[in-house]
């Protein structure tokens, strides 16, 4: 499968099956915050996911990066050959779920060929 085609099959799925949020990263002094809407399907986790990771009131969280990109989302960053790339949602950042602010705390690219095609996010709160 190509990245492409894994791009497109979850951008689908989303399209046809996912909602609306919004992906917040606050940064800087003075902080400012950065707001990408992005499709994305949650589910929250079964009381024995929560046991192995510690946290309540969990969610999974699986997104596109195909929103954040056309975005350029979170502007201000320049992509570094080798280096994470900035555009990645990361722990610490947030996401509004059906108006509720809640945190990341996991976030785990999934890419194919070294093109990340889905983002898969543990949320909190």
């Amino acid at each position: 499968m190509t990245p492409a085609t894994a791009i497109d099959m979850l951008d689908r799925q989303l399209s046809a099956h996912g909602e609306d949020c919004i992906l917040r990263r606050k940064e800087g002094a003075p902080l400012t915050t950065k707001d990408c809407t992005v499709r994305a399907s949650v589910r929250d986790l079964t009381a024995q996911e929560l046991v192995s990771t510690g946290m309540q009131a969990a969610s999974e969280v699986i997104m596109s990066m195909t929103q954040v990109l056309a975005a350029g989302w979170p502007a201000g960053h320049v992509v570094t050959p080798g280096a994470v790339d900035p555009r990645t949602p990361r722990a610490n950042d947030f996401i509004v779920i059906k108006g509720k602010q809640r945190q990341v705390k996991v976030a785990k690219p999934k890419a194919i060929d070294d093109i990340i095609v889905r983002v898969v996010l543990t949320v909190e709160g």
